[in-house]
């Protein structure tokens, strides 16, 4: 079976490694998984130690270079290598790369489009090719990748991508039987500012009744859409929850519930 398995900033504790036991298990039992973190509170806490505010727009992190710099040096450095350490702990030989490796993921500049204008956040990207032979490569050695989402564009140049969509693009490219996301909300919500309207089972047909009737608007559109392009290709099931359910993966791929919104064709 082949997963792919993203996980946010928030998750990463340098000083604890036990949340990665139920990744290893799976790991261990043979499963082909490919791993892609992000690190959004570790940047901006690097940001704001050297007096640089953070500021977003729609969502995304405003990235100009000096910004890009440190995104690159503590997604694709500090981050990535302190999670191949921790699964060195465990025993996995794990390879760190970032999606300029091999030309895993190329990119282009995001451009936000509002009220008939164009809003240049800097150096923001979205995926438009991936090449999946280094993490095919990876597998077939039994070593485990560990991703980070960093980009590059045709001139080699780093962008910043969003874990998710490199998460999702990657499923696709490696026609993955599962994409897990665990992130910084709890599932799909039908009310955003109500933990306990999550929607437990959804399929791909009933996410536009979500928008048609509202029920999903603003920075929460993209990561629905970003579902249903993944689940039109190979991937039979989304899995979006928050962080503290990755404790529980184990129990999810024996078909248990666990807190979360399984999406599915």
């Amino acid at each position: 079976m082949k997963v792919v398995l993203k996980f946010s900033g928030k998750n990463i504790n340098s000083s604890k490694n036990t949340f990665l036991k139920p990744v290893v298990d799976l790991w261990e039992k043979g499963t082909q998984l490919a791993i892609i973190h992000g690190g959004g509170p570790q940047i901006s806490d690097f940001m704001e130690r050297i007096g640089k505010k953070p500021s977003f727009v729609q969502g995304l992190r405003v990235t100009d270079q000096e910004v890009m710099d440190i995104t690159e040096m503590v997604l694709s450095g500090l981050l990535n290598k302190t999670l191949v350490g921790m699964f060195t702990q465990y025993g996995i030989a794990a390879c760190g790369i970032s999606g300029r490796d091999a030309g895993l993921f190329l990119a282009k500049k995001h451009i936000i489009e509002h009220e008939g204008q164009s809003i240049d956040i800097g150096w923001v990207g979205d995926i438009i090719q991936v090449n999946p032979l280094l993490v095919e490569t990876l597998w077939r050695n039994r070593i485990l990748p560990v991703i980070s989402p960093i980009s590059g564009d045709r001139n080699g140049k780093s962008l910043n991508v969003n874990a998710d969509w490199a998460a999702a693009h990657l499923a696709i490219a490696l026609k993955a039987e599962k994409l897990l996301l665990f992130t910084d909300v709890p599932g799909v919500l039908l009310d955003p500012l109500n933990p306990d309207s999550l929607i437990r089972d959804l399929s791909a047909s009933e996410i536009p009744l979500l928008f048609q009737k509202g029920i999903v608007t603003g920075v929460r559109i993209p990561k629905l859409q970003m579902i249903q392009t993944v689940l039109q290709g190979e991937v039979e099931e989304v899995f979006i929850a928050g962080g503290a359910s990755l404790e529980l993966l184990d129990q999810l791929l024996e078909g248990k519930y666990i807190p979360g919104t399984r999406v599915t064709r």
